[in-house]
């Protein structure tokens, strides 16, 4: 054996030689450990400027020298910083706190009777209170055996200390009711009056509770443990529209909620700043259906058709599922950003748009998954429904769907066009009116279609009525009402091997039409059944350039 079993000190060994090194080594823990005082128990790092004979009980997570020596004792001693490992049952007075401190279990902890105050001026161990009367406090030797036996004066002038600082004022403790028997102990409030222990105020566990958090605890974990076969943690609300749920924070603001949050349906929250939350995932409490508000996950399968319904009054938090202000959404994008996350199954989706003026349109980015969608404003006065956008498409869809669109007055002012169908799709209108746009009225490319099935109106003018590009239309044996002056830059265009049908048109109302009258270019067919080079409105001649020829010819 090399070191001592208790404080580890080196022993000089036989024939060693500088014996004095190791005498000195252990001369040196000696310095340290007998009567241990330290400086503070709370750093995590060296001081910057020790003086030589410092010592510490480093806290935990400890940083630079004293990392890896969590709840050792740092000594600064000849210029360097030795480290030594306590035993349980060392005792240690921490001066920045005047208290004394004992390690146990791997932690150092105030000593029973320690931090401010005279303290006890000796051990009063197993004393089992059972009766405290003016005067006289009784105890006994040993906890839970023997008859109540009176206490020392010494030993009742040091039990009293705990409780009354030497009889200057109170402290809080936990002692019997004067004259109670076992199991209704009070506490002993500061200012001397008894608090019933089942109906504590506050109560605070290594932390301040306050009138919001009657009960806080800070430790490194918490236990609840069965007492039984389970254990229930229950968290009750007043109202179906309050709160009961779990709010996770960093550094005290909020990044995770779950439970019922202003509602009985159960939530999934997140947040990145405690301010904006989001909901990921919501279980129903009627039909136990689990929905994912911000898509993605498993879809939600329709059963039958459904309506979303989008008002001026309306707003985008709402569930879209009720005509009225607190259940429909206020745009229309916001009624197909849910329905793509829907399983159609087979079914059809309507969004229900109400009278007014609306500034966002729709984009269709993204199809809907096992069904079909329809647009429906108001079919019998569509100016009273109005789509206006500024730098952006009325209505345009980029993915190979099938959209109907019915009862809408459309316009767009800086850039946007008022339909648009690309790369592959399919939007059949009817029941509209065209108003003022900056692109055009109807614009297809990329193998995309657009057709009517009724009559419509034109009240404002646009680059062009209909421009293809690739693409087709289906625009024949229809009345189109004109009214106004109507500027265009060509009315219709058909390029690159477009197709349209646009025979059997009428073009009726009082107008005014400015602008070429049609332009056909690069194997693009514009059938108009015969009607002729003044068929289509405008001021000024048409233009056929490489046009298809017969039996699909610019005319026919």
């Amino acid at each position: 054996m090399n070191d001592t079993p208790n404080l580890a000190l080196p022993y000089i060994l036989a024939a060693q030689a500088q014996k004095h090194v190791t005498h000195n080594e252990a001369i040196r823990a000696l310095d340290c450990l007998v009567q241990l005082s330290v400086e503070s128990r709370a750093l995590t790092a060296p001081p910057s400027a020790p003086t030589n004979g410092d010592r510490f009980l480093i806290a935990v997570s400890p940083t630079g020298a004293w990392s890896g020596h969590a709840g050792e004792i740092a000594a600064f001693q000849d210029g360097a910083w030795a480290f030594y490992r306590p035993k349980d049952g060392w005792i240690a007075w921490v001066a920045d706190e005047s208290a004394l401190v004992i390690y146990d279990a791997g932690a150092w902890s105030l000593f029973a009777g320690s931090g401010g105050g005279s303290g006890l001026t000796g051990p009063v161990a197993n004393a089992d209170l059972a009766n405290v009367s003016s005067g006289t406090i009784k105890g006994r030797a040993s906890a839970g055996s023997g008859s109540p036996e009176d206490l020392s004066a010494a030993q009742a002038t040091a039990l009293l200390d705990v409780f009354t600082g030497s009889g200057a004022s109170h402290k809080k403790g936990l002692v019997p009711t004067p004259g109670a028997t076992a199991g209704t102990a009070k506490y002993l409030r500061e200012d001397g009056t008894w608090q019933d222990l089942s109906n504590v105020p506050l109560v605070g566990v290594n932390a301040t509770a306050d009138a919001t958090n009657k009960l806080a605890i800070k430790s490194a974990a918490s236990l609840f443990d069965n007492a039984g076969n389970g254990h229930q943690q229950k968290i009750n609300k007043a109202a179906a529209s309050d709160t009961a749920s779990q709010l996770y924070q960093t550094n005290y603001s909020g990044r995770a909620e779950i439970g019922l949050t202003g509602d009985d349906d159960f939530h999934f929250k997140v947040s990145a700043d405690g301010s904006t939350w989001r909901e990921a995932i919501k279980i129903d409490r009627n039909t136990g259906k689990v929905s994912f508000p911000q898509s993605g996950g498993p879809r939600e399968v329709l059963t039958a058709g459904r309506s979303y319904y989008v008002r001026t009054d309306g707003s985008d938090s709402n569930t879209g599922l009720a005509n009225t202000t607190g259940g429909a959404f206020l745009t229309i994008q916001k009624a197909y950003d849910v329905i793509k996350t829907l399983d159609l199954n087979g079914f059809t989706v309507a969004i229900r748009v109400a009278d007014g003026t609306y500034t966002t349109g729709l984009l269709i980015a993204a199809p809907p998954v096992g069904g079909l969608v329809t647009l429906v404003g108001n079919a019998s006065s569509p100016g009273n429904c109005i789509i206006s956008t500024t730098s952006a498409s009325a209505i345009r869809v980029t993915v190979p769907i099938t959209l109907t669109v019915n009862g809408f007055k459309l316009e767009t002012t800086t850039s946007g066009n008022c339909i648009a169908a690309e790369n592959g799709a399919a939007i059949t209108h009817s029941n509209m009116e065209f108003g003022a746009c900056a692109g055009g009225h109807m614009v297809a490319s990329n193998y995309s279609s657009i057709g009517t099935a009724t009559d419509y109106a034109i009240s404002g003018g646009a680059n062009q009525h209909v421009s293809l590009n690739g693409s087709t239309a289906n625009i024949a044996a229809r009345t189109l009402t004109l009214s106004g002056t109507l500027a265009f830059t060509t009315f219709i265009v058909s390029q690159r091997n477009s197709y349209a049908n646009v025979f059997s048109l009428v073009f009726a109302g009082t107008y005014t039409a400015t602008g070429k009258r049609y332009d056909a270019n690069d194997h693009g067919v514009l059938n108009t059944g015969g009607g002729g080079a003044s068929y289509f409105p405008g001021s000024t001649a048409g233009t056929g350039t490489n046009a298809g020829n017969s039996p699909y010819g610019l005319y026919k």
